[in-house]
């Protein structure tokens, strides 16, 4: 069901229970007013009779005059009756219909009663009088109020389910006009297409939901249009670079097969295509380890930092003669405070990448690495001494492929840092980059300690 049907059946509805409160109510306080009304016509009647009866000689001429003109207004199936001290009917002429001594009773005690059965409603009153005590009860029907209250009840009917039709087309009208807004949305997103994020819906200087809605979207719109864009140029990048050395390999090759060669240029050419093959290894090996970037979080684990910081030393010292790498611990003895959870691959990796370029690009010189905690992080910096980031390269270097300007001469293909951007946002890990621009580079990373799982 669309929202605009469910907003007109649920505005139809509220406006049902409503109305029907109302009406119900104005109903039942009529019914209520119309049987008190006949109660109190009951009541005069049955004192006019009584007078007309018994107080005869205790009423002045006038008086018994009037009483006589009320007389004959009967009312509808009116049945009236006389009891004496001893339950005898007296003065009218006994009908058919008797009532029960209880009844009679009640009214002696009661000095006045009032009851309604099926149709009729009952009356009576005690009458005193110097001839003697006397109960009167009478019983009539209100065939009018009756025919008024059923007049009532079917105009009541009618004005309800009347309201309810005018009302559910005018909330379907009202839906219209609230989800308009939201359809003008609808038709401009659906001519969005991936060649098109470029386009943006139009905003409104109100501050209403409809128009958080559009800015949202149009945020949706700009981080696609960068996630297609950065995925374009790291098709390109990845394209050219595998490209590269494969084309250095089947040159070399091609050159090799157009003569004779001797076993020195054969090794050579052969030297070389290790070279390229190295290079082309590197590179796969390292798009394969930026796809598993995506892993899942159920291979999350504890681990604790000041391990994992200690055996990625311990791994560049061994790959790269000559290095030198300080560490400087400075963390509490709860090793709670200092254990995360994450996926200690990819956190090895993404750590090695940083000691990995701080090695290569100081030229061996010592790389120092500390770790400490503050508050609930735990900080680890790594700094160089090294040839250090250009300023118009830093805002730079976490992109795929991107190399500094100043990197000629030094192996790489520019993903290492973009892999290990990717492997902390996944991890909820900041870096940030401390340069001395010509005097090496400072990487400080704050890792949140994590109590319970990721």
């Amino acid at each position: 069901m669309k929202i605009r049907d469910r907003l007109s059946l649920q505005f139809t509805l509220i406006f049902a229970i409503l109305l029907f409160v109302v009406l119900a109510s104005i109903y039942i306080s009529t019914e209520k007013n119309r049987k008190s009304a006949f109660y109190q016509r009951l009541h005069d009647r049955a004192l006019n009779i009584a007078e007309l009866f018994l107080a005869e000689d205790n009423l002045s001429s006038e008086k018994f005059s009037e009483v006589q003109k009320k007389y004959p207004l009967y009312l509808p199936e009116e049945v009236v009756a006389i009891y004496d001290d001893k339950d005898n009917p007296v003065f009218i002429k006994q009908n058919t219909y008797h009532w029960p001594a209880n009844i009679i009773d009640q009214v002696r005690t009661r000095k006045s009663i009032q009851y309604s059965t099926v149709k009729t409603q009952v009356a009576g009153i005690y009458y005193a009088d110097n001839s003697g005590n006397f109960a009167v009860l009478i019983s009539a029907e209100d065939k009018y109020g009756y025919i008024r209250m059923k007049q009532l009840f079917w105009a009541m009917t009618l004005t309800f389910f009347i309201s309810l039709f005018i009302m559910f087309f005018l909330g379907r009208l009202f839906a219209r006009i609230a989800l308009s807004p939201i359809t003008r949305v609808i038709n401009e997103v659906k001519i969005i297409r991936s060649t098109s994020l470029n386009k943006r819906l139009p905003t409104k200087v109100s501050k209403d939901e409809i128009n958080e809605l559009v800015v949202t979207f149009n945020n949706l719109l700009e981080h696609l249009e960068q996630s297609f864009e950065a995925q374009k140029s790291f098709v390109n990048n990845a394209s050219h670079e595998l490209r590269t050395p494969l084309t250095s390999i089947i040159g070399d090759i091609e050159v090799t097969f157009l003569s004779e060669r001797t076993n020195d240029e054969y090794k050579d050419t052969l030297q070389r295509v290790l070279i390229e093959m190295e290079k082309l290894n590197e590179l796969i090996n390292s798009l394969f380890e930026l796809a598993q970037a995506n892993i899942d979080v159920n291979e999350f684990e504890e681990i604790r930092m000041d391990e994992l910081i200690w055996q990625v030393k311990d791994e560049w010292m061994h790959k790269v003669a000559g290095s030198n790498i300080e560490l400087n611990y400075n963390l509490p003895q709860d090793p709670q405070k200092f254990t995360i959870i994450g996926n200690r691959y990819l956190l090895y990796i993404a750590l090695g990448n940083i000691v990995k370029n701080a090695i290569k690009f100081s030229d061996n010189k010592t790389v120092t690495c500390s770790i400490h905690c503050e508050g609930n992080n735990t900080i680890i910096s790594i700094k160089d001494r090294g040839i250090g980031i250009p300023r118009e390269d830093i805002s730079k270097i976490f992109q795929p492929f991107y190399r500094g300007t100043n990197s000629t001469g030094y192996n790489g293909i520019g993903i290492g840092l973009s892999l290990t951007e990717k492997i902390f946002r996944l991890h909820d890990i900041s870096i940030h980059v401390n340069p001395d621009y010509t005097n090496g580079t400072e990487f400080i990373i704050t890792i949140p300690v994590i109590n319970g799982e990721k």
